[in-house]
């Protein structure tokens, strides 16, 4: 796949540019690819599930009522999956409307799944899967469990999983990533940084273990931290990567992988 056999390419939300994001489809497509791994997002909902998806709550802007009816006097941001059922999250279809950020994704139904209805279609997969969680201090209470609870209803269901030894976890809440290796300190973690003023040394701080490696935004990652992070066996993936040239410029720059929403394009070149 490339000159530097030790670099990755990661499918985000699956295959974003091309298929409904987070969806069991869009994850089958990415694998097709022969990518080293696909990326996924999860949440939790009003009974404590597992459930796949970017945001904490039902994006109007890509989704919408399989009925068609509209949804009156809410905003996305009203449509909270912590209080919502399983049921209720697969009354939306957020494959059909038009996503405007990717105007060339296919457009079919698709649900947002549960995590365990993911594993159970992709329980032959052989890759890579990071499993990014998002969580966010502020929003405990309101989007998400307490940090302590929301670890716990992960190591719950992922220590059960035929793909516990695949996931890598990643989080841009140092809290739930010190928390979860508590629980499973043998799985590999990625902290997720997108603060241009986050130093190294600031970084390393905020987690109390080595993780396997930091997910730096490609508009903030330098030379620095990545020979910083090496020095300290902790290795550097990059996001949210859709351009060939790009690409070769963070491989020259020293990164170990990058994560992208074109990544049959991104392989290939």
């Amino acid at each position: 796949m490339d000159a530097q056999n030790n670099f990755k390419i990661f499918g985000h939300r699956g295959y974003s540019g091309l298929y409904p994001e987070n969806t069991i489809e869009g994850f089958k497509k990415a694998i097709e690819t022969k990518i080293d791994g696909i990326e996924w997002d999860i949440v939790v909902n009003k009974n404590l599930e597992l459930i796949i998806s970017h945001e904490p709550f039902i994006d109007l802007n890509y989704c919408q009522k399989f009925d068609e009816t509209k949804v009156t006097n809410k905003r996305s941001n009203d449509l909270n999956i912590f209080q919502m059922t399983k049921e209720e999250i697969k009354s939306f279809d957020c494959g059909s409307k038009i996503n405007k950020k990717f105007p060339n994704q296919k457009k079919q139904k698709a649900t947002k799944p549960t995590l365990k209805e993911l594993e159970n279609e992709l329980k032959a997969y052989k890759g890579t899967v990071l499993f990014e969680i998002k969580h966010h201090q502020r929003y405990i209470g309101k989007y998400y469990p307490k940090t302590e609870k929301y670890a716990e209803i992960i190591y719950e269901h992922v220590i059960k999983s035929p793909l516990l030894n695949q996931y890598i976890f990643m989080s841009f809440d140092s809290e739930i990533l010190n928390e979860l290796n508590k629980l499973i300190p043998k799985s590999k973690m990625v902290f997720l940084i997108n603060n241009p003023f986050k130093t190294y040394k600031k970084i390393r701080k905020e987690i109390i273990f080595y993780p396997f490696a930091l997910g730096i935004d490609q508009n903030i990652i330098t030379k620095k931290i990545i020979q910083k992070a090496k020095k300290d066996n902790i290795l550097t993936y990059v996001w949210t990567v859709n351009s060939i040239n790009q690409k070769n410029k963070l491989i020259k720059l020293g990164v170990d992988g990058i994560i992208t929403d074109y990544p049959d394009i991104l392989a290939k070149s």
